[in-house]
């Protein structure tokens, strides 16, 4: 097993920058830039046609079924000290008491409620026994354990989706070639899975949970 933490920097949002525009903004650009606004970023993560394509090249070594790896699991937690998959139910917890006990004490309801808090705790200690991706003609399919797949395109936009804690969102999140999935809950937090295939052939996925910020959670490891 090597390179455990290699391949999961969390990649960063997407931004605008404009240009001084010395007899002001021309009318065209205001409304463009007001259209990608309102498609949350859509404008700005539609890749080229090449890039799709690279994008779905860097997915083929991913697809196929993937089963939870105890042994490569644990070791990868004592060599980074990353927590073991069974500790991410333990994590989630954690995490989940203090956010609501910081919510309640500032009085914040704009971060969520507490009942999309507790859905996305219990889907953030979940470590899915199988993992199974299909790289379709423009997007990823994947499918954790048991929930119903989630196909994801490409371009990274939001797409609707199911899983047993109710109605989620879904995407490829991209840096560069590297992809991570995100989901996310009305109400609570964003769960990012960092996906990178290690020297030895294993699968690693890196769990955050972002809400003001990316927080680490924990690690599993996959083999074929």
């Amino acid at each position: 097993m090597e390179d455990y933490g290699s391949g999961n920097t969390a990649p960063h949002r997407a931004s605008v920058r404009g240009r001084h525009q010395p007899f002001g903004p021309r009318p065209w650009v205001a409304v463009a830039l007001l259209a990608c606004v309102a498609g949350s970023g859509a404008c700005a993560s539609a890749p080229s046609a090449a890039e799709s394509a690279s994008r779905l090249e860097a997915l083929a070594p991913f697809a196929g079924s993937w089963s939870h790896d105890e042994a490569a699991t644990a070791e990868a937690a004592r060599t980074t000290g990353g927590g073991s998959g069974e500790g991410l139910a333990q994590r989630a917890s954690d995490i989940g008491m203090t956010e609501l006990r910081d919510r309640s004490e500032t009085g914040n309801t704009v971060d969520g409620t507490p009942a999309g808090l507790r859905q996305t705790m219990v889907m953030l200690g979940v470590t899915p026994r199988t993992l199974t991706f299909g790289v379709l003609e423009d997007a990823l399919s994947v499918g954790y354990e048991g929930d119903a797949p989630l196909a994801l395109s490409v371009g990274g936009g939001w797409a609707d989706a199911t899983a047993p804690q109710g109605s989620i969102e879904a995407r490829l999140r991209w840096d560069g070639m590297r992809f991570a999935v995100e989901r996310r809950i009305s109400g609570g937090g964003t769960i990012r899975d960092n996906f990178s295939i290690l020297e030895s052939g294993h699968l690693l996925l890196t769990r955050e949970i972002v809400w003001r910020r990316p927080q680490p959670v924990g690690l599993i490891v996959f083999r074929r």
